[in-house]
């Protein structure tokens, strides 16, 4: 039995429940192993949101829609695959999805108090299911996500990879007088070659003194001007895990004062890596990553990272009320910037492994402040 089932199944335990339904996209990929389709938002053609039920024994289902390739293959004992798309007859998708959940819940016997996730468990399901009651099943498995197990870690190591070669594609494609859009569509083509097919990608993507400063934002029409300062924050998602990274240039020789917001981040990221260990409390390593930053006289308006996995952003954060401590597997972003109106802004990110005697980045990639202008 795979060892996420059965940390999920002890999730089930600690929050007090008979079963555990699971209705967000990470946790059903992270319990049962099916990679739920996120790219083009919610399916016309489901009628329900994929659902996975897991009992406190670990015994598992799978509730989905015909058209997720791959749903029978998960590591669900029982899948149920309703009738979603059809072009040659009428289809009620609601009352195949509401079919399927009943099935369902027949077949393995699903009921008594139901753990659920409150923010897209719908009063609908609720109503199929007829708990005798329903616990908040969140804090229990968050928290067994927070540590990596070896199967984990072999497809992280890899969507981290898949995010050094978009950083590469980065720095390959950035030339004067193409657009943001131009660019970031090279580094999309890089990735997905790497993981072999279509690869849903978050993050930012920013040219310009202004758009950098402000630190978000989608690649845009903007065109790209020598001098220019960059930032290319990418996060795919392969094989249902997140890569994450940022990285940080001019194209052209970078003046002064860009070097020293330059300095500032990757000082901060360096100096992350020789504090974070196991006990080290989260919000103790973001005070001294931000004090590091703030006496070159700069500050970041936001986290200094997060938690990955099935999820882009997991728990724990690094931000300054988060009292947990680092444990041994540990997989977390770090990602200390600076940033000025007057110059632009940097942010530099790798995924980093916190290991039994300190930590140890997954998959790193060189951080360069320049890039050539040809």
């Amino acid at each position: 039995m795979d060892e996420r089932l059965q940390r999920a199944a002890a999730a089930v335990r600690t929050a007090g429940s008979d079963w555990a339904i699971l209705t967000n996209f990470d946790s059903i990929c992270y319990a049962v192993g099916h990679v739920v389709p996120i790219e083009a938002g919610p399916s016309p053609f489901a009628g329900g949101s994929t659902t996975a039920f897991v009992s406190a024994d670990a015994t598992c289902g799978l509730v989905a829609a015909n058209v997720e390739a791959g749903a029978d293959a998960s590591r669900a004992d029982a899948t149920i695959l309703y009738e979603g798309f059809s072009y040659d007859h009428a289809v009620d998708v609601v009352s195949n999805y509401a079919e399927a959940v009943g099935a369902m819940k027949t077949r393995l016997g699903v009921g008594g108090v139901l753990a659920v996730e409150p923010e897209s468990f719908s009063a609908r399901l609720a109503a199929l299911l007829e708990p005798s009651r329903t616990v908040d099943l969140t804090p229990a498995l968050r928290r067994v996500r927070a540590t990596k197990t070896a199967a984990e870690m072999e497809t992280l190591r890899r969507a981290a990879q898949a995010a050094a070669v978009g950083q590469a594609a980065f720095h390959a494609a950035a030339r004067a007088g193409r657009t943001e859009l131009d660019v970031f569509a090279e580094i999309r083509a890089a990735i997905e070659n790497f993981a072999g097919g279509r690869v849903p990608i978050t993050g930012d993507f920013l040219s310009g003194r202004d758009r950098t400063a402000a630190f978000t934002g989608w690649p845009i029409d903007r065109i790209i001007r020598p001098g220019d300062p960059l930032m290319s924050d990418l996060a795919p998602r392969v094989a249902g895990y997140w890569g994450d990274s940022c990285a940080s240039a001019v194209l052209g020789i970078p003046g002064e004062a860009y070097l020293a917001l330059f300095r500032a981040a990757k000082g901060g990221l360096d100096r992350a890596l020789e504090i974070m260990r196991p006990g080290l409390v989260i919000a103790d390593l973001d005070a001294e990553l931000r004090r590091h930053v703030g006496r070159a006289g700069y500050r970041y308006p936001h986290h200094s990272g997060h938690s990955i996995g099935t999820s882009v952003h997991e728990w724990p954060r690094l931000v300054p009320y988060e009292r947990a401590p680092l444990e041994t597997g540990m997989v977390v972003m770090v990602e200390p910037g600076a940033y000025d109106p007057e110059v632009g802004g940097v942010r530099t990110e790798w995924m980093i492994e916190i290991t039994a005697d300190g930590c140890r980045p997954v998959a790193p990639f060189e951080h360069n402040p320049s890039i050539a202008c040809a």
